[in-house]
């Protein structure tokens, strides 16, 4: 009876061993061939980031980030950061950038047409100020930077006047104006390059400049510049920020028709450059998953490798490498639940944010019809009021009581002293008109409708402190 359960054990010894040996070459095969050069991955990550192909660049840098340090390749590795930065930078995700170049040093890597040394000093310099409100260090960056083109690039300068333009900015922001002057003087003095990229800041500087000199007609024009320049490009940044230039300056000179045009074109720049980020974000989720499928079986791949080798080892401990497989196996049951669980709150997020476009694209409508009924509220009151018989229907007060009744009935209930003035003044704040345009509207000057609205905070009982526009917007 013992020789029997022997040899049955024999014969198990024996099918498991050979078929651990099977295992393990079939493991070790795919295990070899599932590594990746990290180097390969690099190089193609880099090639779909230059084709604006930013979803594959996303998934191939990011394994060769994770390669090339487990290869020990610095240059490589640094390499690979700096372009997943990049990509993190492209798609809006600028603090996931700031934290990945945080994570390593500067290095001056030899494969110069890379330019990821100069990216990385570039980016520094741009984050230092964003983030950190650290101009000195940002100007220290910049400045590394543009001694690094001249040093490196000597054939090709667009990169250096794309960082001289950014240390006006950065001058700019800190209240160097002065110095600011002084970098773009020394940009225009600079010989020409066919890639005039860096004009587009320049411009938006030179606008800035002249915008905080009330130089409106100066500022207007290199804005203008500025945005022509952007659309070139398709430097969608600098072209939001030069609309929303310009919209303020129409602002200021009460230009509604160029006002309108600016800000629409603004709101569909930002509603675009948001609906991108949102698609990338879904399609890096779901690269993200795809890599983390690779390195689980990774993981189960060599959990299974090591088994192996335990029971090659170790035949007269056959009984305890069952017991170590059977805890590996059920390591493995949960490392493939808490995947699967990974999985499934991956798609919750994409379908969380996919929802959230939609929601954006539906609150996008509602804004555009509101500020379109607010447009043509106030181009109704001004034609009516230019009306020929306007003395005898008294045309204001009608459209005011039109556009909103309850607010008119909850005033005249809630303020019985309030003369038909008073009200009609509050009807003309609550629909947003500014100061200059109400006086227009109400044919008075400025100082009498500062005595108007000094009138009407003491009627409507204000103490000092309590804004005027606020009570009334709170009036339901």
């Amino acid at each position: 009876m013992l020789r029997i359960k022997c040899r049955s054990l024999i014969t198990f010894l024996f099918v498991y061993i050979t078929g651990a040996a099977i295992v393990l070459c079939t493991n070790g095969c795919s295990e070899s061939g599932a590594h990746k050069d990290g180097s390969k991955l690099l190089e193609d990550g880099i090639r779909n980031f230059n084709t604006n192909n930013t979803v594959k660049a996303f998934s191939e840098l990011q394994q060769a980030v994770v390669e090339l340090k487990n290869d020990g390749d610095l240059d490589g590795h640094f390499e690979a950061c700096v372009y997943l930065a990049m990509v993190y930078d492209q798609i809006g995700q600028r603090d996931q950038a700031y934290k990945i170049l945080n994570s390593i040093e500067f290095r001056d890597v030899p494969n110069y047409k890379n330019y990821s040394s100069q990216y990385y000093l570039r980016l520094m310099g741009y984050y230092k100020a964003l983030f950190d409100k650290n101009y000195a260090e940002a100007e220290k960056f910049t400045r590394h930077a543009i001694d690094f083109s001249r040093k490196k690039y000597p054939g090709d300068a667009a990169y250096m006047y794309m960082d001289m333009a950014n240390l006006a900015e950065f001058y700019i922001m800190s209240g160097k104006r002065d110095s600011a002057w002084m970098a773009i003087a020394d940009l225009k003095g600079q010989k020409p390059v066919k890639y005039d990229l860096y004009l587009s800041e320049m411009y938006y500087c030179i606008g800035r400049l002249f915008y905080d000199a009330h130089q409106k007609d100066s500022a207007y024009l290199y804005f203008n510049k500025s945005l022509n320049v952007s659309r070139k490009y398709d430097a969608f940044d600098n072209e939001l920020v030069t609309l929303d230039m310009l919209s303020k300056l129409d602002s200021i000179d009460n230009n509604l028709v160029s006002y309108i045009s600016h800000r629409q074109a603004y709101d569909r720049l930002k509603e675009e450059i948001k609906g991108n980020e949102i698609h990338y974000k879904v399609a890096m989720l779901r690269e993200q998953h795809k890599v983390d499928m690779i390195r689980q079986e990774g993981e189960k791949s060599k959990t299974i490798f090591l088994l192996t080798l335990c029971v090659m080892f170790f035949l007269i401990l056959a009984m305890a490498v069952v017991f170590v497989y059977i805890y590996k196996s059920i390591k493995i049951k949960q490392k493939l639940a808490l995947l699967e669980k990974r999985n499934l709150d991956a798609t919750v997020e994409m379908e969380r944010l996919e929802k959230e476009l939609l929601q954006l694209k539906i609150a996008k409508q509602g804004e555009m019809l509101d500020h379109t009924y607010k447009e043509n509220l106030v181009m109704s009151m001004k034609l009516v009021e230019k009306g020929k018989e306007a003395d005898n229907i008294k045309p204001l007060e009608r459209l005011l009581k039109e556009m909103d009744r309850n607010f008119i009935k909850k005033v005249e209930t809630d303020f019985p002293r309030l003369s038909k003035n008073d009200v009609r003044l509050m009807c003309l704040i609550k629909i947003g008109l500014p100061s200059s345009e109400i006086s227009k509207m109400l044919n008075i000057t400025m100082d009498s409708l500062h005595k108007s609205r000094y009138r009407l905070r003491k009627k409507l009982g204000l103490v000092s402190g309590q804004e005027l526009e606020t009570f009334i917007n709170s009036i339901e």
